[in-house]
């Protein structure tokens, strides 16, 4: 029996749809993979800034800190106040310091977020 010529090009167009449709899904699945690169570079991007931003909040909390030990240290070296006083002063300088410490990451990190 001869086969009709209709049906046989309908299924060398399905054959080519069919291979069509594979390049289709493997160039959709290669984009989607540097979609999602993209993303990924744009994070790194993100928390670098955010580290740079960070690291500029931080420093100068960590030499007002350092600053703050240094008086104390002095202080107690050179015994111009009780040990108490001294360490009272410290703990209250270095509380505040903590606590701008602390406030600064949350800024930078809630700015990185947004």
């Amino acid at each position: 029996m001869s086969e009709d010529p209709k049906v046989a090009t309908l299924e060398a167009r399905i054959g080519e749809l069919e291979a069509q449709l594979g390049t289709m899904r493997e160039e959709l699945s290669k984009a989607r993979l540097e979609q999602w690169e993209g993303r990924i570079d744009d994070l790194e991007v993100q928390a670098h800034l955010g580290s740079m931003e960070l690291n500029e909040r931080l420093t100068p909390i960590i030499e007002t800190l350092r600053n703050r030990w240094l008086d104390a240290k002095g202080q107690l070296d050179g015994a111009s106040a009780t040990a108490n006083d001294v360490f009272d002063i410290l703990r209250k300088g270095c509380e505040q310091s903590f606590a701008d410490f602390k406030d600064a990451v949350v800024n930078a990190t809630s700015s990185v977020r947004s």
